[in-house]
């Protein structure tokens, strides 16, 4: 029974990664890698960094988002996001 603890957050961040990487294909139509930190997906891996350590399922929905976008596209935003609930976690 306690193994199921964790089954919103595993599918919270897999529902998260799906839709982020259907969502990025709509946004990026090119096959190659821009090398700049795109905006709106900054600000979804800050929201999903500061709730993941208010509530986890639905920050690791957010960070999934941002990690499951086309391969390429959103490394540094979720690197970013990720540092951010480090910080807040030793912070708080």
């Amino acid at each position: 029974m306690p193994y199921f603890t964790y089954l919103p957050h595993l599918v919270m961040f897999a529902i998260g990664m799906l839709i982020g990487l259907e969502v990025s294909y709509k946004w990026h139509s090119e096959p190659f890698v821009r090398k700049r930190i795109e905006p709106i997906p900054l600000i979804i891996a800050l929201i999903g960094g500061g709730f993941i350590i208010i509530y986890a399922p639905l920050g690791l929905f957010f960070i999934g988002f941002v990690i499951g976008m086309r391969p390429g596209y959103g490394v540094y935003e979720s690197i970013i996001g990720i540092l951010f609930a480090l910080i807040l976690w030793v912070a708080l």
